[in-house]
């Protein structure tokens, strides 16, 4: 069982050490370095638990009160196993959408947490009364990815496209509706 919490520093170190470079193409491109990682880490524990860009921590354990996720505002603590986001604000991403990304550490592959963590994350979107749909870009090599998203019930749209924050890489547009 996981939960979802915000990340924050410090989570730096397991994403340091947990990186392999299939993780670092698919969220920035190449690998973290360790002072850009931290601030960023910073200003994603700052968000407001309920703002227009979400970045999680999926850790191990259930949440106190037997919650399957937290929104961000709880205690951290709990072994990261990979994380993902909710971002209103994406390029690419129009008025009651938000880009849900999700990420597995390859120690955790295989167990069937990507499928956790994305089923996580489409529960708070469908909390979020401004959230009609979710739109995922996914690359099409990405077949664990894809996989994920077709088990959470989103469909390819069957146009590939530009990545909307990184035009030198190729995506499909995935999207599942909420209401």
């Amino acid at each position: 069982m996981i939960r979802l919490r915000a990340l924050d520093p410090q989570d730096a170190d397991a994403l340091l050490l947990g990186q392999d470079d299939a993780l670092a193409r698919e969220i920035s491109g190449g690998r973290w370095d360790r002072a850009a990682l931290v601030a960023f880490l910073d200003r994603c524990s700052r968000w407001s638990s309920d703002g227009p860009i979400r970045e999680y921590a999926a850790v191990d354990g259930m949440a106190s009160g037997g919650d399957e996720h937290q929104d961000g505002d709880g205690v951290g603590g709990g072994r990261l196993l990979g994380g993902g986001g909710l971002n209103r604000l994406a390029p690419g991403v129009q008025r009651g959408h938000a880009a849900m990304t999700y990420w597995v550490l390859p120690a955790h592959r295989g167990k069937g947490l990507g499928q956790e963590i994305a089923s996580a994350l489409v529960d708070c979107a469908r909390g979020d009364q401004r959230i009609s749909q979710l739109v995922l870009f996914i690359a099409p090599h990405n077949d664990p990815s894809r996989a994920v998203a077709r088990n959470i019930g989103a469909a390819p749209t069957g146009t590939p496209e530009r990545h909307p924050a990184d035009p030198a890489r190729v995506v499909d547009r995935w999207v599942l509706d909420l209401r």
